[in-house]
């Protein structure tokens, strides 16, 4: 039994994409003795829904990177980089100037606006 699963091993190590024992795979012969092999995979679905996990664990990193390093913020729009002709490099933040209080004050009050239109 336990030289049966050392090969095992051994041919899954030598060939990794063909498991032996593979909970997803069936294997069987036909009428005619043909050996045939069925994969029973997870469907898209899974695969949506680990792509998902990943965009929310990359966007969970590049906040935590952009707390860590405030003056270098990752997809930052703003920030344009460069080399000049002696290869020194060159970086360039594009901003929208200081916005005062009052400012930020009337940009809420005419997006509350905004909203009391759409109810």
């Amino acid at each position: 039994q336990d030289l049966l699963q050392e090969v095992k091993n051994l041919y899954n190590e030598k060939y990794p994409r063909d498991h032996v024992d593979d909970d997803e795979c069936e294997v069987g012969r036909d009428s005619d003795g043909l050996l045939w092999v069925r994969y029973t995979g997870h469907g898209s679905e899974t695969r949506e829904a680990k792509l998902d996990a990943l965009h929310d664990l990359l966007a969970e990193v590049k906040t935590l990177y952009n707390e860590k390093f405030p003056l270098d913020h990752v997809d930052d729009v703003g920030c344009e980089m460069g080399h000049d002709a002696d290869g020194l490099l060159w970086m360039m933040h594009t901003g929208h100037g200081l916005q005062t209080q009052s400012a930020r004050i009337a940009q809420l009050e005419d997006l509350m606006e905004e909203v009391k239109g759409l109810y």
